[in-house]
């Protein structure tokens, strides 16, 4: 049940902007302090997911990557897991627990990805 002004027995009328401008973000912490960020107006896809992580391979291609992520579905796609079953041994994952803001500083308004060389 909610409580609103309007007059009893007169059905409130919410007023909501449709298509309401918004950025969608992917990051990555680097063991440095290093930020990396993708921004884009659209939501990610698989492939998106897939380039920034490519991305992050070249940047770090002496060393392998140990990725800390959370359960967001685009990050279990099959497209995801193609990508990584063609890199044995090059990424490591570990998700997040399924509540966990304080552990995951870029993701706190949404899916992102933490990133540590090993």
């Amino acid at each position: 049940m909610a409580h609103s002004w309007a007059p009893r027995g007169q059905t409130p009328l919410l007023v909501e902007q449709a298509g309401r401008a918004h950025l969608n973000l992917i990051a990555a912490i680097a063991p440095n302090g290093r930020l990396y960020l993708a921004g884009q107006d659209v939501p990610f896809d698989s492939e998106d997911i897939n380039w920034f992580l490519s991305k992050l391979c070249w940047h770090y291609r002496r060393q392998n990557l140990l990725v800390i992520w959370d359960g967001a579905a685009i990050h279990r796609s099959q497209s995801v897991r193609n990508w990584l079953h063609r890199r044995p041994g090059r990424v490591h994952l570990e998700r997040l627990p399924a509540y966990s803001p304080v552990l995951n500083p870029p993701g706190r308004r949404g899916g992102g990805i933490s990133v540590e060389s090993t």
